[in-house]
């Protein structure tokens, strides 16, 4: 383990792709915004550090990048990443006392709002984060109540983009397309491919997404990679034109966020027939990603309802415990949580004779030549590729006035994954009040998309409260 070694690599590696690109003149960054080639990307991040150094700011201060999928952002990151500022991306989708709140738990004394271009101060003390040499801080859903910040080192990073420029069947020069929020660390994959590779990524705003003709932007954009989860996909199916004779180049399908199964991949490769189908694993805890594999007609013909998420990144493995819980031990592993001493104790680990951390991953798996996830041990679910604590979303409920008891339920799919989040309160308050202020403080993924307004809540005979009955009540309904 050389940490100072993976730094000055990385660090050589974005001064050569960021100021000195191979392909000056080909585009870069397709943006809700702007087009920009590698050549005005250059600029844009020197531009980007000028503005932000008039603020002044201490050494290992976090920046927040507050936007949504504009080329500016993708500067601000890059422009982060070269200048070894640790930032923290906030998609507008989140509420601002959302952001504000991240803003405080960071000490984060600015804010860069990406669509007026301006550093907005937050009154926050800037204080030095404990950690040197992070990347980035991804904010997910807590269980405590408020969102945790998972601390990524630059040493991860460089780990993950020479992993994904090798073994994601990226294309030389991808054109690669995100949909997620970079709030969300799926989008690091086409981002970090994108730098990895000197390719082409477009970004594709919410808005631009739910029109009609939003597939002819990736049309028209020659997009050779596809970059989601799996229920994205499965929206896009509803299209005719989504097939090979519409979008010919597109050649590669990259899933990660959510159980890949074995009924949108013959979908897919109906409409795709020559595409490569790759399937991903990774916590946000694990630097976005830490298996591959490539679904093969092997893979698809065995008995095995449930697709495998693949093998290793290289100096990494995984260990399963004798209850099925996967732990991954490796370089991409977290440096911890901002913050937060008493879960870093309970999931990182040490181990004498291991070069790097080990992180508990809650999820259950098992190996068969391959590695299987077979979904979670705790009260965290994924929904729509949006990884939720429900119990976030239960203390949000408490907390508000008139409201006596709540539980929140994820109601589940026939054949596994999340259909919709109920929520059970105790309360006078109406349905969409609820909604309305929960919307306030969390974003809008997390609002439960049934509110049942209840007398009392069920109990089970050990006096617990009843939650299959509160299930079959919400599916009922």
């Amino acid at each position: 383990m050389n940490l100072q070694s993976d730094l000055q690599a990385l660090q050589d590696f974005l001064r050569a792709a960021l100021l000195d690109p191979a392909r000056p003149h080909q585009l870069a960054i397709s943006g809700s915004d702007e087009t920009l080639t590698w050549q005005q990307l250059s600029v844009a991040v020197t531009e980007w550090l000028q503005r932000y150094q008039q603020c002044q700011p201490k050494a290992e201060t976090p920046v927040v990048l507050y936007g949504h999928q504009q080329a500016e952002f993708a500067v601000a990151i890059y422009s982060c990443l070269l200048h070894n500022i640790p930032y923290i991306p906030v998609d507008c989708i989140y509420p601002q006392e959302r952001m504000k709140e991240i803003c405080h738990l960071a000490s984060a004394p600015y804010y860069y709002d990406v669509a007026a271009r301006q550093f907005v101060p937050t009154g926050e003390s800037g204080q030095s984060l404990a950690e040197p040499d992070l990347a980035y801080i991804m904010f997910t859903s807590g269980s405590t109540g408020k969102p945790k910040g998972v601390q990524i080192g630059r040493e991860s990073v460089w780990h993950f983009m020479q992993w994904v420029s090798k073994d994601f069947a990226l294309p030389q020069v991808p054109v690669l397309m995100n949909h997620a929020l970079f709030s969300f660390d799926l989008s690091l994959i086409p981002l970090l491919a994108n730098l990895a590779t000197g390719g082409h990524i477009v970004l594709n705003a919410k808005e631009a997404i739910a029109e009609e003709d939003w597939l002819t932007r990736l049309k028209n954009n020659a997009v050779s990679v596809w970059v989601s989860t799996p229920s994205f996909a499965y929206q896009k199916l509803l299209s005719p034109q989504f097939n090979s004779d519409f979008l010919p180049t597109l050649d590669v399908f990259i899933f990660i966020g959510e159980v890949l199964n074995k009924a949108l991949v013959k979908q897919l490769r109906r409409r795709f027939p020559h595409a490569r189908i790759l399937n991903s694993y990774g916590p946000t805890e694990a630097t976005i990603a830490t298996t591959v594999v490539e679904i093969t007609d092997e893979i698809m013909n065995r008995e095995n309802n449930l697709l495998p998420i693949g093998t290793m990144m290289p100096e990494s493995r995984m260990e399963i415990t004798a209850e099925g819980e996967l732990i991954i031990w490796g370089k991409n592993v977290m440096r911890g949580y901002l913050g937060l001493p008493q879960e870093n104790a309970e999931k990182l680990l040490r181990r004498e004779g291991e070069a790097w951390r080990g992180y508990k991953t809650g999820d259950l798996g098992y190996e068969d030549g391959l590695l299987y996830c077979q979904g979670r041990n705790d009260s965290q679910i994924k929904l729509n590729g949006y990884r939720i604590e429900i119990n976030e979303i239960e203390n949000r409920l408490l907390a508000m006035s008139g409201i006596r008891e709540a539980v929140v339920l994820p109601l589940m799919k026939t054949g596994g994954g999340v259909l919709r989040i109920a929520a059970f309160c105790v309360t006078k308050l109406a349905p969409d009040a609820i909604k309305h202020s929960l919307s306030q403080v969390v974003p809008s993924y997390m609002v439960p998309s049934q509110i049942i307004i209840q007398d009392a809540l069920p109990l089970n005979p050990n006096g617990k409260i009843d939650r299959k009955l509160l299930d079959s009540h919400a599916r009922s309904n």
